[in-house]
């Protein structure tokens, strides 16, 4: 049984506030009476006639295929809480190769974007273990100010602002993968739709391997979805990630100020430290933006170098590496 799980980027835990987050229900976590019995997630729709699925442990009695951690298309425990949603966002199993199967996920922001405005994005995504397919630069999701939806089963022929994975392969299905974004609004939109847009004659898969070749069910790709956050990027939740860990050293509690900061900030140590140590900063993607060699010492003064290419009105994710491999971390918003 798989309780593990891998995060691709972030560095600290805190947990998931809905007064922070302006999509409600992001974590799937509340539910609402749906037909025969059945739950959905509240808040969230579809916007086509697909229907993506709602996996909890409700549905074990009436809808054990549609159950969590363990349902039809695989096994996976939820990123927090119990539940999560599924969703396919590409299936082989169709004569017409420029329609083909696809589901989405809407949801009506708690108040509009304001224009201008710097917003953070994340979610988590695991593909499905039954699923012989893994995509690459087709998992999106749009922003608009008006709910877009159309009377079939097919791709929404819209342009997402976001593509989740624009490089490389959704390949893992044992663990949870972490995605963060920033989005400046247009202003207005009240709306976010995850799914795949793009046309399937231009779709891009990888078979992977998985379930019964021979069942239309897992001819395709088909994404778990958790815990989607949206607001400003001060209130992101973030986890460990990048390979990196929370780590919480014994006698190297630290400060750095000030935060937010503009052209330099300070690091003290409550204690000396005796080696050497990196000073790692990184954007919301994982990018390696800054990195610095620092000397033994208690206070440290760390310019914000321009020529590293740091922009200002962002928020940073920053590592204390030492060389037996422990670290400390948290996050900078420059100015």
């Amino acid at each position: 049984m798989r309780k593990f799980k891998l995060i691709v980027f972030s560095i600290f835990c805190a947990s998931q506030s809905n007064a922070q987050n302006i999509i409600p229900n992001g974590n799937f976590e509340d539910t609402a009476s749906s037909f025969f019995g059945s739950v959905k997630a509240e808040n969230w729709d579809t916007p086509t006639n697909g229907s993506p699925d709602y996996l909890t442990p409700f549905h074990q009695d009436n809808f054990p295929k549609l159950s969590a951690p363990n349902n039809f298309p695989g096994y996976q425990e939820a990123k927090s809480g119990i539940a999560y949603s599924g969703l396919i966002i590409y299936s082989l199993f169709a004569n017409n190769d420029s329609k083909r199967y696809r589901e989405y996920l809407q949801n009506r922001f708690t108040k509009p974007l304001v224009q201008d405005s710097l917003y953070c994005l994340q979610l988590y995504v695991s593909l499905a273990d039954s699923q012989l397919f893994a995509s690459k630069n087709k998992l999106g999701v749009y922003f608009s100010q008006n709910q877009v939806g159309s009377n079939d089963f097919f791709y929404l022929p819209v342009q997402p602002q976001i593509m989740v994975s624009p490089d490389t392969f959704i390949t893992e299905k044992e663990r949870w993968v972490e995605y963060n974004f920033e989005y400046q609004a247009q202003g207005g939109e009240e709306y976010i739709t995850i799914g795949n847009f793009t046309d399937s004659t231009e779709v891009d898969t990888l078979k992977v391997g998985g379930g019964d070749p021979n069942n239309p069910d897992f001819i395709g790709t088909y994404y778990y979805i958790d815990d989607v956050y949206l607001g400003h990027c001060d209130s992101i939740p973030l986890d460990t990630g990048v390979g990196l860990q929370e780590s919480e050293l014994i006698g190297r509690n630290h400060r750095l100020y000030p935060n937010p900061a503009n052209e330099a900030v300070r690091l003290t140590f409550e204690v000396r430290v005796n080696e050497e140590f990196t000073f790692s900063l990184y954007d919301l993607q994982g990018r390696l933006v800054q990195e610095q060699l620092l000397q033994v010492g208690n206070e440290h003064r760390i310019v914000l170098q321009k020529d590293y290419f740091v922009p200002r009105n962002r928020l940073y994710l920053y590592q204390i590496r030492y060389a037996n491999g422990e670290f400390l971390s948290g996050k900078l918003m420059v100015e």
